[in-house]
């Protein structure tokens, strides 16, 4: 099942396209499932049909899976940790699924005047708490925005998914000479021994070839049946591998060892496996071919990377024993 968490549609804003043609440009591609997550906005495709207490907004017999979502916001100036030379704080967390639906534009839990990136954060997991779902972490490292203990904080309050690649702030994610990327923040948080699965999503807002942050090049293949609930729950689990464009036959723990598969029509020819034993025990071991395994170790994790030539890639998700 292969779909996109992060997307926004004309009511998030920062987008003209109505719910309707967003979710025809995802069938025309090939997507199973997405989730609308506009700004502080739980939007419906359609006020007249009642979906309380449905994670979709869109019956799901009728095509792609629609799940119910929002994009919580908050777009704030000079946070504490300090983030880069603008000043510039990107609070925004994704909540998939919520089963509550208020109508109007949630923008209660929004506080002009703290600066306390945790407290911020903290407000919109408490916004997000009584309306079911899962949570997750959006361009974390956006302006600079994130830390490996604020991340770590983060997922012991609630956070699941973390996006390890956003398409639409991609410039972001490698990190720089004084800022460490997404997945060394991931790496960093997983080997502290919380639970965050890695996401890759397009975080779009354009559909029509152009745009800023066109629709497209990353997404989650998720091993669940078609039901919006079972997709949400393999989400919350961990069944599931984030990409770029490389596609992966199979990822399973088999007798103790993580095994990954490249598909047999992706030219990817080789396979990364990074293992974690504590904070500062990170190896990495690369084995050629189209499939590989790794043993899982009894302390900390492995988990597998796949690149291609032409720079996509896949994740999947850490393995413990």
């Amino acid at each position: 099942m292969r779909g996109s968490t992060h997307v926004h549609a004309k009511a998030s804003g920062d987008s003209k396209t109505p719910i309707p043609e967003v979710i025809a440009w995802y069938e025309a591609h090939g997507y199973d499932f997405i989730s609308i997550t506009d700004h502080n906005q739980i939007s419906e495709l359609d006020t007249s049909i009642d979906t309380r207490g449905k994670p979709w907004i869109r019956d799901p017999s009728k095509g792609l899976i629609v799940l119910s979502g929002i994009e919580w916001t908050q777009n704030a100036n000079n946070c504490l940790p300090a983030g880069d030379a603008s000043g510039k704080c990107r609070i925004h967390l994704n909540q998939l699924g919520p089963l509550t639906r208020p109508r109007a534009k949630l923008k209660q839990w929004l506080d002009p005047k703290e600066r306390q990136r945790l407290a911020l954060y903290d407000n919109a997991l408490a916004a997000g708490k009584s309306l079911g779902g899962i949570v997750q972490l959006n361009h974390a490292q956006w302006f600079w925005g994130m830390n490996a203990d604020l991340l770590v904080t983060l997922a012991k309050r609630g956070v699941v998914l973390y996006e390890v690649w956003n398409k639409a702030f991609a410039r972001w994610n490698p990190g720089d000479a004084e800022h460490p990327s997404t997945e060394a923040l991931w790496d960093a948080a997983l080997s502290r021994g919380v639970t965050l699965w890695g996401v890759a999503a397009d975080d779009a807002h354009h559909y029509d070839g152009g745009g800023r942050y066109p629709a497209g090049g990353a997404w989650v293949s998720v091993r669940a049946r078609r039901d919006p609930q079972a997709i949400l729950d393999a989400l919350a689990g961990g069944r599931f591998y984030a990409s770029t464009g490389v596609v992966l036959e199979r990822v399973e723990i088999r007798r103790g060892e993580l095994v990954v598969e490249i598909a047999a029509s992706d030219p990817a020819d080789a396979v990364t496996f990074v293992e974690a034993k504590g904070p500062d025990d990170l190896k990495r071991t690369t084995l050629p071919g189209k499939s590989a395994r790794h043993p899982v170790p009894v302390n900390g994790y492995v988990r597998a990377i796949v690149e291609r030539a032409d720079g996509a890639r896949a994740w999947t998700q850490p393995a413990r024993r």
